[in-house]
């Protein structure tokens, strides 16, 4: 489990390395420096994290909507308190 631990670890690392060196030093190297192509297009850099972050909040949004829909407070009908506790309302009476 270490080991699965460190590769994650090195894989997070590495890929935070490449994207701010994709971010901060592209923009600075020449058209035909060797290293520029090993980045993709500049457009990328800001719709990556944009899909990524959308991603990840539409999972938490349908975890939390299943655990919702199937907990118990939901699945039956609850009695109001006012009718729960015998309270009937005013009582009107006509003349």
């Amino acid at each position: 489990m270490r080991i699965l631990g460190l590769l994650a670890l090195v894989l997070i690392v590495g890929s935070y390395i490449y994207y701010c060196s994709w971010l901060l030093l592209k923009p600075f190297l020449p058209e035909d420096h060797y290293s520029y192509y090993y980045f993709p297009d500049q457009k990328y850099v800001y719709y990556l994290p944009s899909l990524f972050l959308l991603l990840i909040l539409s999972m938490v949004m349908s975890t939390l909507g299943y655990i919702l829909i199937n907990s118990e407070v939901f699945s039956k009908p609850q009695m109001p308190p006012w009718i729960k506790y015998g309270y009937q309302g005013p009582k009107i009476t006509h003349q």
